[in-house]
């Protein structure tokens, strides 16, 4: 009692201070110690404010105003020189990173709730995992180059490009690497990566006028990503533990490509045309739910905890309609590849010398993988039904798309005799090309065997815990951390019912694409003015506007129609699912490209470069809309209500109205360098959601009602905006000649330590809106919630950026 504990600099230890019957559990928060203080034999319960009124009474300072420092240490170099004096070239460079981060497990939205005899077991093992961990970011990148120059001015290139990275415990979809994490230890994983990329480049110069390049490039990259763990993974809203769901796997992909441009200048006229051929290919060794994944279609804390635990109010662990289960039954193995080809003819018309016209076409087309369609009675079930949306779907058929005509035109006018204004404008079409992986599932889902297709749980009218009792699995029996990975033969049993010999694909879940599967294409148009001030000192505007149609979103076509119950006088529509027009097979995932957005901006922009000072400031003012934020989602859906897609349109996750960025440099006497970059934006949309799957499709993102039956707008609200400066000084210190120098740079990130903590998790949750009575409710209490009762940043709000940091750096010119 009333020891002293001091938290080493270097990692985030989590321990216990028992005093005078009190136990503090310390880990880390956002905004401090996290909430932990427990008294022995009660359900007393205190938190950060308790620990700083009677501190002394522990004999401790609070640990968590000390500095956790990461680590992260960069070297490397480069050479080069002629190895024929003006004919041949070559140069070099290495770079090694070596990177620790400290991370938390922390669990923030159990800070809502309270400790009790119902909720013990699942309170007490998150509270367990809550652990400190380093995330790893290591890596080297190694270039090769050699240039040979021909006595006309033609040039040869050879470069030769390699990298590999290894980070432990950095496993993610995309986002951000966060001091915080409500991911278990267990949850993530090793992040490798290996490439190989070569170039060679031939430019040919045809006399004066006549040039011609030439590039064949080809890449190789082998990515395996390893789990920490082979359990079952649990995903809910309070956190997620076990083996992730996309883990392990492993993919390798090649890509060879054959570019060929002329120009040719001739009079007033700049031509150029060409050919780009482009062949992709890709393995994977990839699965969802490899080890069986508990999912929840609630973010009701309270419930979901007494859901895991085994007594209290719900008796049997699982055993609620709320949990879902998903093992998967195939191979893992994909295969595919696609081609692409493209011409395009571009002229660079100087029509007077104030005025310049661009006139370019450019077609392009795209041939895709044939899927591997060989499961006759799965692909006739999905053939020949009859889905309420009114499409129809065959599996053995992804689209090509070969009618891509991009034409493109641009300007720039100089209206003035003083030269000192200039006018562009710009518009086109654009085409994207769609990534394989949106046709891994269309690839492998309907074989035999399959490569990546799970089995869903529970059977209609059932639960998981139920489900699993009939093949003779009591979850009741097992510890929490210890849940049991059923075998294939198993889960199709268990979807069977009632331990009947295993039918290999009841319940289970496909993706393909639709029909009409095409790519995104986007009008772009765009109007900008500058104008010089003063010899040092520019200004301008750009008016920009694209509008992309096309785009993907992953539907379920397996649902009934929906509509409204008698005895809800919410409003809501409602989807039984047990009158799927597939009764066989659980979700038909059908990714469609029927989903568009909107961007509209103007930027503002001033420059100022004189010897020893240069400064550039700029403002946007935008709006984006969109009906589907995904890019390139591999699963899920994102939709309120499958059937009603139109509501979807509204503000873009993307759309962050006001921005600002500001960078100076400025050079000081002796050899010092400042420079600084300072950006702040307004806060992005947050989307109202329920919290709950009110509706009955089986994904949780429904939308609160603001009035009985009509939906929020979606993003209809805002979060929290951030701001950042950076600042960097350099110093210079001149060897023997002038082109031999030491350089010593001493960088800082989040300069002043801005907070940047923004709404997450469970504060994102709106509530239904409306309730079964036809009563409008407010918002749940934790909606939109910054901070706790005692004053500290509610933990489950995430902190965007990095805290302040400090980075010193040496190189050596010669």
């Amino acid at each position: 009692s009333n020891s002293i504990f001091t938290v080493p600099q270097s990692s985030i230890q989590e321990f216990q201070v028992v005093a005078n019957g009190y136990t503090a559990e310390y880990g880390r928060s956002t905004g401090g110690v996290l909430n932990a203080i427990t008294k022995s034999g009660t359900n007393e319960y205190h938190g950060d404010a308790f620990f700083q009124t009677r501190r002394e009474e522990f004999g401790m300072e609070n640990p968590f105003k000390k500095k956790i420092l990461e680590n992260q240490t960069q070297i490397g170099g480069s050479i080069g020189g002629p190895a024929i004096r003006d004919r041949m070239f070559w140069f070099g460079a290495i770079e090694r990173q070596d990177a620790r981060t400290p991370r938390q497990v922390l669990f923030g939205a159990l800070a809502s709730v309270t400790r009790t005899a119902a909720n013990a077991e699942a309170y007490d093992l998150f509270k367990s995992l809550e652990k400190p961990f380093n995330s790893t970011n290591d890596g080297t990148a190694l270039t090769a180059r050699t240039d040979y120059q021909f006595s006309n001015g033609s040039r040869l290139t050879l470069r030769y490009n390699f990298s590999d990275a290894n980070a432990e415990n950095a496993a993610s979809t995309g986002d951000a690497i966060t001091a915080t994490t409500n991911f278990a230890i267990s949850a993530n994983g090793l992040e490798q990566d290996r490439t190989h990329t070569g170039v060679a480049q031939l430019t040919s110069i045809f006399g004066a006028r006549i040039a011609n390049d030439l590039r064949f490039s080809t890449s190789l990259e082998y990515r395996p990503r390893d789990a920490n763990s082979r359990a079952p993974y649990v995903a809910s809203a309070i956190g997620n533990f076990g083996a992730r769901n996309f883990l392990p796997t492993t993919q390798d992909d090649r890509r060879i490509q054959i570019n060929d441009g002329m120009s040719i200048a001739s009079g007033r006229h700049t031509f150029k045309f060409g050919v780009d051929y482009n062949h992709v290919r890709a393995g994977q060794l990839f699965g969802f739910n490899q080890f069986g994944t508990f999912g929840f279609t609630t973010s009701n804390v309270s419930q979901i905890l007494e859901i895991l635990s085994v007594g209290g109010t719900i008796a049997n662990r699982f055993d609620d309609p709320a949990v879902t289960y998903n093992r998967a039954i195939g191979n893992l193995l994909a295969e595919m590849a696609i081609h692409q080809f493209a011409l395009y003819a571009q002229d660079s018309w100087r029509l007077s010398p104030k005025l310049t016209l661009d006139l370019g076409l450019r077609w392009e087309g795209q041939w895709n993988p044939a899927p591997e369609a060989n499961n006759t009675t799965v692909i006739n079930a999905v053939k020949n039904a009859n889905f309420p949306v009114g499409m129809k779907v065959d599996p053995t058929v992804i689209k090509d798309a070969t009618r891509q005509v991009m034409p493109r035109f641009g300007f720039a006018y100089n209206p003035f005799t003083s030269n000192r204004t200039v006018i562009r404008g710009h518009t086109g079409l654009f085409y994207a090309s769609t990534p394989l992986l949106l046709m891994a599932g269309a690839v492998n889902n309907f074989r035999i065997p399959p490569g990546d297709v799970s089995i869903f749980l529970p059977r209609t009218g059932s639960t998981v815990y139920k489900d699993f009792l009939a093949i003779g699995i009591d979850l009741n029996k097992t510890p929490l951390d210890q849940l049991p990975v059923l075998t294939i033969e198993q889960v199709q049993r268990a979807a069977a019912g009632s331990g009947a010999a295993p039918d290999p694909f009841r319940n289970a879940s496909v993706t393909t694409n639709a029909l009409d599967y095409q790519n995104p294409r986007a009008f772009q148009a765009g109007l900008g003015m500058d104008h010089q001030l003063t010899e040092s000192w520019a200004a301008g505007i750009q008016l920009n506007y694209i509008n992309t149609v096309h785009l993907q979103r992953n539907r379920n076509y397996n649902l009934p129609a929906p509509s409204v119950r008698p005895n809800d006088r919410s409003g809501r529509e409602f989807i039984d699912r047990s009158q799927r027009p597939v009764p066989y097979l659980n979700q038909i995932t059908i990714r469609e490209t029927n989903a568009r957005s909107m961007y509209r901006g103007m930027t503002l922009n001033t420059q100022y470069r004189r010897s020893r000072f240069q400064f550039a400031a700029f403002y946007t003012l935008s709006e984006a809309f969109s009906d589907d934020d995904n890019e390139r989602s591999a699963g899920g859906f994102t939709y309120s209500n499958p059937y009603n897609l139109r509501q979807e349109y509204g503000y873009s996750e993307l759309d962050y109205r006001h921005q600002f960025t500001t960078n100076a440099v400025y050079t000081l006497p002796l050899g010092f360098e400042v420079s600084g970059i300072f950006r702040t934006y307004s806060g992005g949309p947050i989307d109202p959601r329920a919290g709950s799957d009110l509706n009955g499709d089986g994904s949780n993102t429904d939308r609160a009602l603001e009035s009985p039956g009509v939906l929020f707008k979606r993003n209809s609200f805002r979060n929290r905006g951030i701001t950042n400066v950076d600042l960097r000084i350099l110093k210079n210190f001149r060897l023997w000649n002038d082109a031999s120098k030491v350089q010593f740079s001493c960088e800082f990130f989040n300069l002043f330590n801005a907070d940047n903590v923004v709404y997450s998790g469970n504060n994102l949750t709106y509530g239904p809106g409306v309730n079964t009575s036809g009563a409008v409710v407010p918002p749940n209490a934790n909606f939109r919630r910054l901070r706790l009762a005692n004053g500290d940043y509610d933990p489950v709000n995430r902190q965007v950026g990095t805290p302040f940091q400090m980075q010193l750096g040496v190189r050596f010119f010669f």
